[in-house]
Order: C-alpha cells, then structure tokens, then sequence
C-alpha cells in the first residue's frame, strides 16, 4: 500500500499555500510525483519540496506544471499572486491586509519595532533582510495614510520606549526613523511612548481598526504568525489593554521631545 502524503498547512505561509494547490492539482490529474517530474523539466525532489512548502519554486515550475496538469494557468496565476517581486504578505496577514484600507481610526501598539504604517523605506527593508519586494509592500500600505478618497484613517500609535533605542540596519537608518516619526505626527497621526515598564502590552504587538459600519477588527503578532479577529469578546480585551497601556504613556510633547533627544543623542 502506497504510503500516505504528509497533510499540508496551507495557511502556514505563503509557500505552503503554494504546495498545496500543487498537490490537489497533481492528484486531480491522477499523476505521481514520479508522472509529473516525467513531463516537467523538475525533478521529483524538487516538486516535493515545493508541495511540502519547504522551499519558494521558480515560476517556471508553475508555468511547466499548468502545461502538464491542464489547469488553466490556475498555479501560475497564484504564484504571481503570492511571489511576484517578492512582495506579497504572508497568508496569515492577508486578512487584515485586506481590511486595514476599510478602517477609519486605528490604535495601535508596538513593544518591538515602529508600526508598518510608519516606517521608513529603509528601516523596513532591515527588518525584511533586504527584500526590497517586500518593503514595497509594506511601505505602499501606507498610502491610506495620505489618500483623499475615502478619507484617510486616524492613526494612535503607542511604542514602548525600548524601541527607540533598538538599533534596526544602522545608526543612520534609525536617526533618519525617528525624524519619520516626528515629521508625519499631526492631528491625524499621533504616536505615543511608552516607558519600559511592566504595562499589559509586553504579551505582544497589536492593532485595532475602526470600520465604517461601526464595527471592530483587530490583528494580534504571535511568536511564528499573526491572527485577525472581529471576535467581540477578544476586541473587547484589546480595547481595555490599549487604555491601560496608553494611560501610562507620556503626552504627546512629552514623547515628541523623548523622540527627538534620542534621535540627536543616541543615534547621531
């Protein structure tokens, strides 16, 4: 009896998800790994880790296995979707990727790195290792920031204190960072610090958006991912753990001039 294939988490990563379309294709067609790896220019090895999400496939592999399984340019298209330029969010991002241009206020906190929203094309390439893709993505988010039609969004961002002074690429990136953060506060962004204390946030990094309809949506970092709720329940907890954080934060000078001494002292 032929062994059974390892069950696939699509939902793990971009990858994953890429795999397991690959295999439900392949198997539709009625092809082994071997079958396949007989018509395509990959060899078996190959197909398997790309099934498995072990590892990112060439786009050729998707054009080639369309060709092979009749699937209509289905893993091409996909493949453009989840890989092209590198600059796709991971799967369990995509969710509040979606609704964060439908919010009309967000809170947010940050005990480790400056908030997407706000990061300087270089400081998010540092953090992403040099995927410039990527940092395309993420800075293109911020574009909600300056949109006319809807209105953009009002942004509260609380940073723990400890952040200004984690060093992210280098000393230049990080001074020309934290002026960022300084030129784009207004009425409508507002940024916060927070002093390093035992405050209800050091469990992780969240966000809480506002929709038009009234309704709540949130997004929770988790050590290997994130996760988006609209549960009441859980955006009822984020919303008292935001107060109690923000409560202890310095006023907005106060902060401001906490920005500007460590820009000038500790990163010049």
């Amino acid at each position: 009896m032929p062994q059974r294939p390892n069950d696939l988490r699509p939902w793990e990563s971009p990858e994953a998800l890429f795999g397991s379309e690959l295999r439900h294709y392949r198997e539709a067609a009625g092809l082994s790994l071997d079958k396949l790896a007989d018509q395509i220019p990959f060899a078996k090895s190959t197909i398997s880790a790309a099934e498995r999400g072990e590892s990112r496939c060439d786009r050729s592999l998707a054009v080639e296995s369309d060709r092979a399984l009749d699937s209509r340019d289905a893993l091409t298209r996909l493949w453009d979707g989840l890989f092209k330029k590198s600059g796709a969010v991971p799967t369990w991002f995509t969710n509040w990727f979606k609704h964060e241009p439908k919010t009309t206020h967000i809170r947010s906190f940050q005990p480790l790195i400056i908030d997407g929203l706000l990061q300087t094309p270089e400081y998010a390439s540092a953090l992403l290792g040099g995927d410039e893709g990527a940092a395309e993505t993420r800075i293109t988010r911020q574009d909600i920031l300056t949109r006319t039609d809807p209105a953009p969004p009002s942004l509260l961002c609380v940073i723990d204190e400890s952040v200004l002074y984690r060093e992210i690429g280098s000393p230049a990136i990080m001074s020309a960072q934290l002026e960022h953060l300084l030129a784009i506060s207004s009425k409508r962004v507002k940024v916060q610090i927070v002093p390093s204390v035992n405050h209800e946030g050091l469990s992780g990094a969240f966000v809480i958006g506002n929709l038009k309809d009234g309704g709540e949506i949130a997004y929770r970092e988790g050590a290997l991912r994130g996760d988006t709720t609209a549960d009441r329940d859980d955006i009822r907890s984020l919303n008292d753990q935001f107060a109690s954080i923000q409560a202890l934060a310095y006023p907005l000078n106060q902060s401001a001039q906490l920005i500007r001494k460590v820009a000038t002292e500790r990163w010049i």
